[in-house]
């Protein structure tokens, strides 16, 4: 037996993206439920990588995976199971089947045909459900946990568009990115990656950003790969001189970008000058009270009751037809300038699609759960901050909860007693 404190980060992420339905049914393997790894006194089975091979060979389109590959993820989400139960996360049936069926409409696949089709590699619902958890637990731990950090100021929002509020003073990108780190591999060995998810992208039948999110190590990777607008002195030297000249539906070739391989695809350009367009946010609510002081015990309560809430809102009209039954200040807020909102709400509004639904908001009242039920666009001449601002506020947060994130794992996997057997 070797015990080793492991100081590796994150080994992959997102695993059940980009779906070929054709992939090859994996070979038979034989149930091994002896231990094969301890992480903190949590037992992984021979049966349990096995399970996630056949899970990630599907997931992957047949591409190949490695027993380590599979373990390392299985590591990976019972640390962040660990966190989340610390935390008091603990997702239900509910919330797993939504997060996967989220996951396949996402992919515009239907949820039963994707479940049947990992049945048909061999891959258990029971197996399928625990990914599903760990992936849904961490999703709520890293916003509850680091949300109320995160702090995106006017000078940042200034500094990362590099524009005046007249418009941009030097042409802008509208970038998507696809990170793989170097590694302990090597450049050549993540350039042949690199390569390899160029060949899947022209053969044709999958986009950008499906690759992004499947393949990506990046911040961005759950939302395709989407950077927003970029002007070129925002970005790096290397991807300058890869950018610059590149237009629109353009991909580039793989490049180093510091420590990470880097393929950027270009979807629109746009010349200097350009007025920003504002925004404003028209938003509705639903509250649970509770007290700022109340007990932990009462506090949990709450927050049960308001993600119970959660999962009865399917739209703004549903938030009308459920205020009576919660506190008088649910309902529609009317429509509001990012400036003019509390920083936890704004910081959650600028990160949710039309039609969005938060998850719960801790404030002085309780909890609220928030629905973007529009995004109204202005005049040049409006007091709403421009939909670029909003895009970029919405990246800066995403880039400082994925560092927050990877951050979290690599502290979990230095702390934590992995024993191989």
């Amino acid at each position: 037996m070797t015990t080793w404190k492991t100081r590796t980060g994150t080994f992959l992420r997102g695993p059940l993206v980009a779906l070929v339905l054709g992939a090859s049914i994996a070979p038979a393997m034989a149930q091994d439920f002896s231990p094969s790894v301890v992480v903190n006194d949590e037992i992984i089975t021979g049966y349990d990588i096995d399970q996630r091979l056949r899970l990630l060979q599907a997931a992957s389109g047949g591409e190949p995976v490695t027993r380590e590959q599979a373990t390392e993820q299985l590591v990976n989400d019972i640390l962040r199971m660990q966190a989340a139960k610390r935390a008091g996360i603990a997702p239900t049936p509910e919330q797993i089947i939504e997060g996967f069926d989220d996951l396949s409409r996402s992919q515009g696949r239907d949820p039963q045909t994707m479940r049947q089709y990992f049945r048909s590699k061999g891959v258990s619902d029971q197996h399928l459900n625990k990914q599903i958890e760990a992936e849904v637990a961490w999703r709520e731990l890293i916003p509850r946990t680091y949300m109320p950090r995160i702090r995106i100021s006017e000078a940042e929002v200034e500094e990362a568009m590099g524009v005046s509020e007249k418009g941009p003073t030097e042409p802008e990108f509208l970038v998507s990115e696809i990170r793989l780190p170097i590694g302990a591999s090597g450049e050549q060995a993540a350039l042949r990656n690199a390569s390899t998810i160029i060949q899947r992208l022209q053969g044709g039948g999958i986009t950008f950003g499906d690759l992004a999110r499947q393949y990506s190590k990046g911040a961005s990777a759950a939302t395709g790969g989407d950077q927003g607008w970029l002007g070129l002195s925002t970005m790096s030297p290397a991807m300058q001189q890869i950018v610059a000249p590149m237009s629109k539906d353009r991909v580039s070739a793989p490049f180093v970008d510091g420590t990470d391989i880097v393929i950027v695809g270009i979807r629109d350009t746009r010349a200097p000058g350009k007025a920003l367009t504002p925004a404003s946010y028209r938003i509705s609510q639903l509250v649970i009270g509770v007290a700022p002081d109340a007990a932990p015990s009462i506090a949990s309560l709450a927050l049960q009751q308001a993600q119970a809430a959660k999962a009865r809102i399917s739209d703004c009209a549903s938030v009308e037809a459920l205020k009576g039954e919660y506190l008088p200040i649910s309902g529609s807020i009317g429509t509001l300038t990012p400036d003019q909102m509390p920083a936890a709400v704004r910081n959650t509004v600028l990160t949710l699609p039309v039609g969005g639904i938060s998850d719960p908001i801790r404030s002085n009242d309780g909890f609220h759960v928030i629905v973007l039920c529009d995004k109204v666009e202005t005049d040049s001449g409006g007091d709403a901050l421009s939909a670029e601002e909003g895009r970029m506020r919405r990246q800066l947060t995403t880039s400082k909860l994925g560092r927050y994130s990877a951050s979290l794992m690599r502290k979990l996997r230095r702390e934590a007693v992995i024993e191989r057997r």
